[in-house]
């Protein structure tokens, strides 16, 4: 009867381990601390600080982004369309800077805007390449 007990007693301070464990992780970020456009998409606001996202830059979308900001979309998704276009999810991305052109692969630096609209506020932005098909 005592191993019976003694085994349920493991199995439950096991679980309350990895429970606590997931729970008071971050959200993930990739090598390097780079996170992708699919990362922030579920919860954007749940990064806070300084973070780098990469993506490819959307020039064409129903959504019309004000002067001074450009639209960013998951790497993958825009290489598997082939064309920046039909993206489920668009990033704003407001930067200052010369903005870098439709289909280049880029990391941006900064954080998101805190009046809780969905804008991305770059201080950095680094052209990785430029994607052709």
């Amino acid at each position: 009867m005592k191993r019976y007990i003694l085994a349920l007693a493991a199995i439950i301070i096991a679980s309350i381990v990895f429970i606590s464990i997931s729970n008071g992780k971050n959200k993930a970020v990739k090598e390097g601390g780079i996170l992708s456009v699919n990362d922030i998409q579920a919860d954007p606001y749940a990064y806070k600080g300084t973070v780098t996202i990469t993506g490819v830059v959307a020039g064409n979308s129903e959504f019309k982004p004000p002067k001074g900001v450009f639209l960013m979309v998951e790497t993958s998704e825009a290489k598997i369309c082939k064309q920046t276009g039909c993206a489920k999810f668009y990033l704003p991305v407001k930067y200052e800077g010369e903005h870098p052109k439709e289909w280049d692969e880029v990391n941006v630096t900064g954080s998101f805007s805190e009046d809780r609209k969905l804008i991305f506020k770059a201080t950095k932005v680094d052209v990785l390449r430029h994607l052709t098909f």
